[in-house]
């Protein structure tokens, strides 16, 4: 059933697929508890390596909560919508020179799959933490601390104790 054709699904379907076919392929999902050794290294997941590429970028996630690891090309493509918001609206510097200032380009994975969290990046997110969550979240890698991660969930259960009519009441009001 998973090699069914896009032919062979109802239009409408098969063009929600094609729309999103980019987000689909090029995803990281999963989440992964690792410890931050004394040097403040940490394991990047076996499954997220082959997409995040030998050399990549550690940085800020969107939201500036957490640190995020990118493919060269993921954080690019991060980057050109930051651009293109700055032509719409000045104030974006700010955003693009605090976003610059936490990026570290040219990183990699050591040969037991470590990589080295940047100190300025540990010292805003970890503090003290012995152990990190590493999720992906679609375009790029997430890592916070295994509480504040713990904590985010039980809020998002109270805001949107129930998922179903959450999606629904959200796709009532496209009608």
């Amino acid at each position: 059933m998973d090699e069914m054709r896009n032919d062979a699904l109802p239009q409408a379907e098969s063009a929600l697929l094609e729309k999103h076919r980019p987000q689909l392929r090029r995803g990281f999902r999963g989440a992964y508890v690792h410890g931050l050794d004394a040097k403040g290294r940490m394991i990047v997941p076996a499954s997220f390596r082959p997409a995040l590429g030998e050399k990549f970028n550690i940085c800020l996630t969107p939201d500036f909560k957490a640190i995020a690891l990118y493919s060269t090309q993921g954080w690019e493509l991060y980057y050109c919508t930051l651009l293109e918001l700055l032509e719409k609206d000045m104030r974006m510097e700010r955003v693009i020179n605090l976003f610059s200032k936490y990026t570290y380009e040219d990183c990699e994975c050591d040969a037991q799959g470590r990589v080295l969290l940047p100190q300025k990046l540990r010292s805003r997110f970890l503090t003290d933490a012995k152990e990190v969550e590493v999720s992906g979240v679609g375009s790029h890698i997430r890592v916070m601390r295994l509480e504040d991660a713990e904590k985010e969930e039980e809020e998002f259960s109270l805001e949107i104790p129930d998922v179903l009519a959450f999606e629904a009441a959200i796709a009532a009001k496209g009608l």
